[in-house]
């Protein structure tokens, strides 16, 4: 969905230019290469899950099951916890290139596909000129990087999509509320994750009792239409997918808004504070000037107050989470920044890009590359949270945390042999003082020898001591 241009009077006109999808492919870029150099240098944003994709997308491009053990999930394209429709592309694109750094520009992507419609919300009241600043408002926030650099989180179609619905919804001079746009938007948020019916049905709801983006007369009657359409795409989702699904495992729901929430911890509270203090000083409260989006999130927003898991750092396992609620906020904040002008939209811009703390290139254990060089491609392995990302891709890998836990541990349904056996890998990467060297040590089967670090390598810490050990298994 391109961005109308600019008459020569000031009217929008129905030319679709480039521009939109040019900035789109220079922030996936940049926020690419920010992902792959934080993952080659062992500090992704989540190696473990970062570990999961790639050994799910890794097994179904070689034809093996759509699934990882790896995080104790069912195995299965639909019996995984979630259900991401997008996983199919992404096996392609890795069948074409297999290697990680795949998944990492394709998660950037996602993300940044959010700048063609930010780009067209700006563009309807403003022009090109206030395409390209609304579009800079998304793609500058901390919070927008944070997801577009969190390794790969399939919800960064959430972005995207919805905020595309809220363009396709929005009327312009000689354009009014298309009902097709907005359901072509809609089935990208829902290739994201199957959150994303609650999402739609939200967003069409509110659209339907509150005029958006200044639709007035035959355009509003068009619009609460469309509305309608998109309501009853998200209901139909949300039936579709509870009678396929027997697991509708979600993060943030709604539907949890009545019960007790639980106490905080002090420090997710301040973090938390600290978040909802940058967005108030990013321009988001301009939103209240076209209000629909943010009241077709408030039940978003209100479980997210009260849910126990974190969302406000903008780097780490949390990062993905303001995928759900970023797009109604600055679907708002546009719209609203519109009303006051192109300085509206500088003002949004600006406040946006400053507000925020950045998630950048970052420099983990780099000294553990000289560890993973010496274990073969093929070889099981078990390797540590620090490790783990980088030995993915492989037909057997393990947490070497799930070697050490306790049997009373076992998760729900798993009927494999528990703790995971240290037999099930030939090489075990971990940190020094980990307990599981004790385990093997006393393994009555096996040997575990230490692999000396390769003489061009070094695996010493900052403190000049050695911070991992590599140990590989051999017959008694």
């Amino acid at each position: 969905m391109g961005a109308p241009g600019w008459g020569p009077r000031g009217g929008p006109t129905r030319a679709t230019g480039a521009g939109p999808w040019a900035l789109a492919a220079a922030f996936t870029a940049v926020y690419g290469a920010v992902s792959c150099h934080n993952a080659a240098a062992f500090s992704p944003t989540w190696g473990m899950d970062l570990a999961f994709f790639h050994q799910l997308i890794a097994s179904a491009a070689a034809g093996g099951p759509w699934g990882s053990p790896l995080l104790l999930e069912p195995m299965g394209f639909l019996e995984m916890v979630h259900a991401h429709l997008i996983l199919p592309f992404l096996v392609g694109a890795y069948r074409l290139l297999p290697h990680q750094n795949t998944l990492l520009v394709a998660n950037a992507a996602m993300a940044c596909l959010a700048l063609v419609p930010a780009w067209s919300l700006g563009a309807q009241r403003r022009g090109p000129a206030g395409g390209l600043l609304a579009a800079l408002a998304l793609g500058l926030g901390g919070a927008f990087a944070g997801v577009a650099t969190a390794d790969l989180r399939p919800s960064a179609l959430f972005l995207p999509g919805l905020l595309g619905v809220f363009a396709a919804l929005a009327p312009s001079a000689g354009r009014p509320p298309r009902l097709g746009a907005a359901l072509a938007w809609a089935i990208v948020a829902t290739l994201g994750r199957q959150e994303a019916c609650y999402l739609l049905m939200m967003a069409g709801g509110a659209v339907i009792l509150v005029p958006w983006a200044g639709a007035r007369g035959r355009d509003r009657r068009r619009q609460q239409r469309a509305a309608v359409g998109v309501l009853l795409f998200g209901a139909a989702s949300w039936i579709t997918w509870w009678s396929i699904k027997d697991n509708f495992f979600t993060y943030v729901d709604p539907r949890a808004l009545g019960a007790p929430p639980p106490p905080l911890p002090p420090d997710h509270l301040a973090d938390r504070l600290r978040h909802v203090g940058r967005l108030a000083l990013s321009g988001l409260p301009l939103g209240l000037l076209s209000p629909a989006p943010v009241l077709a999130g408030l039940p978003l927003l209100g479980s997210m107050a009260t849910t126990s898991r974190e969302w406000g750092p903008v780097t780490g396992p949390a990062a993905h989470y303001p995928a759900f609620y970023l797009p109604f906020l600055y679907a708002a904040a546009i719209s609203g920044a519109a009303r006051l002008g192109r300085p509206g939209l500088l003002a949004l811009a600006l406040c946006s890009a400053l507000a925020w703390e950045r998630p950048g290139w970052r420099r983990g254990p780099v000294e553990l590359q000289a560890l993973v060089d010496v274990i073969p491609p093929g070889a099981a392995v078990a390797a540590d949270y620090a490790s783990i990302h980088a030995l993915a891709g492989r037909p057997v890998l393990w947490n070497s945390a799930q070697l050490r836990m306790r049997p009373e541990e076992r998760p729900r349904g798993w009927e494999a042999p528990w703790p995971v056996p240290p037999a099930a890998v030939d090489y075990v990467l971990a940190p020094g003082d980990d307990p599981l060297h004790a385990i093997l040590d006393v393994d009555s089967a096996h040997r575990w020898v230490d692999i000396a670090p390769p003489p061009r390598g070094g695996t010493a810490g900052a403190s000049g001591t050695l911070t991992h050990r590599l140990r590989v298994r051999r017959a008694r």
